[in-house]
């Protein structure tokens, strides 16, 4: 096992610790890359997963059993559909089974299983029990379920599938579904011996042949997806198992993300509901500055793809409204005046830091100019950065100038003053000269005591806590840092903290949102609070990653690329505190948790190259190690909050 090693050093009260956490959580870990659940009265399983052209969401209920509702996309490529194609797969629709020359089919389900596919166990029914392995295809609009029944009696039992074909014509009789579950010949199964078989649902035109599935094949690529995010590029390595296999959890959401449309592959919002859509706010500003950790090209081309949609439109319409998101299978431009310009200035600047990709860069560089100038244009005479509204979209109320919007254009504009400087572009002092000058002006305007913090009201004539006061310290402004960490931890802004809840977005209002408290962890771990931040991050996994909820933290139980994608970023950037210097180099500040002696970052492939970074404790101090190619390319020893860097050699 993964973890062996490690758990042979860790001390044994934090091990038994985790072990017990594991085991009283709604999703138990079983080895290193799947969970199970006992089913029972409690609220139904719902899992979403996806490929290029389907995306689906499974629910399993002990009183009901399983069933999904799926929609594909692209039916055939370069169609766009005026709405996406939706079929509901009910928990009554199963292959025509007979066992002993009787009608059979399994009682309700006992416990469920994930591993990057969805396994629902049934219990013993007539001598047989079925297993039913649910996932959907990587490539095609297509869903298979495997389905495998086994002989647990001493008898003989003669057992036969019979083929069914069912269609149903959707969109204005365009479009097909077919549902199929392939033939068994009567055989006689002896104890202990099993069959399988495949049922299909895919979708097609309706002057189409059906789709040619080879299910082996299907159900191999899904493998090797899962593969790629347990065993693959990018792996947390920590004493505590369960924060790792969160970690490895999250990383196969993201690497399961791209879709196809008009466009071409891109990464998208994920979620049945908002799929296929893109915003400035989720998959740019939270999610792709995760995306080239991962070392999948397919992933960061999708994320190219992506922005190129943004570069397109305003290559075309110009900058003013800037665009905030395109939806729908079409997707057109929809949401605008949220401080998008900031979002994608930001989001834009450290995905191809981190990608470490020049040629990438130079495409890009004019989007990232765009952005900035947007920005420019919504600085008003006070230093601060105007917008009607935030990325909650009028949920609660932002005034004419918003702390968001200003703090993502600081952050922003130095990232892009980074990457300027790599690529050789004269912009580049400009936009650190727009950055000091922004700094003092969110001093001067948003600075202020708040229910009796002395750290930020989020726009004028705001008098009560708000989440997003922790945008500030993420991007670098450090200068209300502590009470700013101790109104985030307060009851008033986090109530439900020491229970694994999310923070709340008004402290005067009950809504949560899984995007603050992601990047609230994160910051936290900026601040040095290791402490706090550790068990804050522990109680939160268990509670939602590991709760009845996961395996995706969600905020609208639709199972979005976010906040999810941002988990991961807690320690990359929060508990390493990896910061990019250029397309080749970085800085990183550790905080190693009291109590463990090591912790490592594995086969990380930001900057375009496969390397570790390793934090151990060495007596009160700590070594942290980069090694890349075979080589070692920094060994240094300090006091936990220093800051190293990193230069990788050409």
């Amino acid at each position: 096992m993964k973890h062996l090693t490690k758990i042979l050093s860790v001390p044994i009260g934090l091990l038994v610790g985790s072990i017990a956490c594991a085991q009283d959580t709604f999703w138990v870990p079983q080895g290193d890359s799947k969970i199970v659940h006992q089913l029972g009265d409690e609220q139904p399983v719902v899992i979403c997963m996806q490929g290029r052209k389907v995306v689906m969401q499974t629910k399993v209920d002990a009183k009901e059993g399983l069933s999904y509702l799926t929609r594909f996309f692209e039916v055939p490529k370069g169609r766009a559909d005026r709405d996406r194609v939706t079929f509901e797969s009910l928990a009554s629709r199963m292959p025509r089974i007979s066992a002993g020359g009787q009608p059979w089919k399994p009682d309700l389900p006992e416990s469920v299983a994930f591993d990057g596919r969805l396994t629902v166990h049934y219990p013993e029914t007539d001598g047989l029990v079925a297993t039913r392995t649910v996932f959907p295809s990587t490539t095609q609009a297509l869903v298979v379920e495997r389905w495998k029944l086994r002989n647990v009696s001493e008898r003989k039992i003669p057992v036969d599938v019979r083929a069914t074909r069912m269609v149903q014509t959707y969109d204005d009789k365009v479009v097909d579904m077919v549902w199929k579950s392939a033939p068994v010949a009567e055989q006689s199964l002896e104890p202990g011996g099993e069959i399988t078989f495949p049922v299909t649902i895919h979708a097609r035109l309706v002057d189409q042949a059906d789709l040619t599935i080879d299910v082996d094949a299907e159900e191999a690529a899904r493998q090797a997806l899962a593969d790629a995010a347990f065993a693959g590029p990018g792996r947390l390595e920590t004493p505590d198992p369960l924060l790792d296999l969160a970690f490895a959890f999250q990383k196969l959401h993201v690497i399961e993300c791209p879709i196809e449309t008009i466009k071409g592959v891109i990464t998208h919002n994920g979620s049945l509901r908002y799929s296929p859509g893109v915003w400035a706010n989720d998959p740019v500003e939270y999610s792709s500055p995760l995306f080239p950790f991962f070392g999948d090209e397919a992933l960061n081309e999708a994320s190219m793809n992506m922005y190129r949609i943004w570069l397109d439109h305003i290559r075309e319409h110009g900058i003013d409204p800037f665009p905030g998101s395109f939806e729908y299978p079409t997707l057109k431009l929809v949401q605008k005046f949220r401080g998008d310009d900031a979002m994608v200035l930001y989001g834009l600047s450290k995905f191809l830091l981190f990608q470490g990709d020049r040629a990438a860069a130079e495409e890009m560089w004019p989007l990232v100019e765009f952005s900035a100038e947007s920005v420019k244009r919504a600085t008003r005479d006070d230093g601060i950065v105007a917008s009607k509204t935030d990325e909650m979209e009028g949920r609660y109320p932002t005034g004419d100038a918003n702390l968001s919007t200003s703090a993502l254009a600081y952050g922003g504009y130095r990232l892009a003053a980074v990457l300027g400087r790599s690529l050789g572009k004269p912009e580049a002092p400009e936009f650190d000269r727009r950055a000091d000058a922004l700094a003092p002006a969110i001093e001067k305007f948003f600075g202020a005591t708040v229910e009796g913090f002395d750290t930020y009201r989020y726009y004028e004539g705001n008098t009560t806590l708000r989440g997003w006061i922790l945008l500030p310290l993420a991007m670098g402004i450090n200068e209300r840092q502590e009470a700013t960490v101790d109104a985030m931890l307060s009851k008033k802004l986090w109530p439900n903290r020491m229970q694994g809840g999310d923070i709340l977005a008004e402290s005067t209002r009950e809504t949560e949102w899984g995007r603050e408290t992601y990047y609230a962890l994160r910051v936290i771990f900026m601040a040095g609070r290791t402490a706090e931040a550790l068990d804050t991050t522990q109680r939160v996994v268990r509670t939602q990653i590991f709760g009845p909820k996961g395996p995706y933290p969600d905020e609208d139980a639709i199972d979005m690329l976010c906040p999810g994608s941002l988990y991961p970023r807690v320690f990359t950037e929060g508990m390493f505190g990896i910061v990019p210097t250029g397309l080749d180099s970085f800085e990183c500040t550790p905080w190693l948790p009291d109590g463990w002696p090591e912790m490592a970052l594995r086969d990380l492939w930001a900057f375009g190259k496969s390397w570790d970074l390793v934090v151990r404790r060495e007596g009160d101090e700590q070594r942290v190690t980069v090694t890349c190619g075979g080589r070692t390319v920094i060994s240094a020893k300090g006091p936990a909050g220093k800051t190293y860097t990193v230069a990788f050699p050409e």
